[in-house]
Formats: structure tokens, sequence, C-alpha cells
């Protein structure tokens, strides 16, 4: 049986890079809360 690939289409992409936008202003924010005297 052959792999199957796939690919991200460009709305795809562009949701994923909102997405990993997202993600990384709360998981500052939660790094900040955990670890308030390093930021």
């Amino acid at each position: 049986q052959r792999a199957k690939y796939y690919q991200l289409t460009a709305a795809g992409k562009k949701h994923l890079s909102r997405e990993r936008s997202k993600w990384s202003q709360f998981s500052q924010a939660i790094a900040g809360v955990l670890n308030p005297e390093q930021t």
C-alpha cells in the first residue's frame, strides 16, 4: 500500500498562521502568569 501525502491549501496556510499567532500570544500570557519575574 502506498503512502498518502497531504498538502495545505492557501486558505489552510492562512488559517494555520492565524492560529499560531493566537497560540503564541496565549502561551506568552500563561508564561507571564507562571513566571512573573521573567517578564
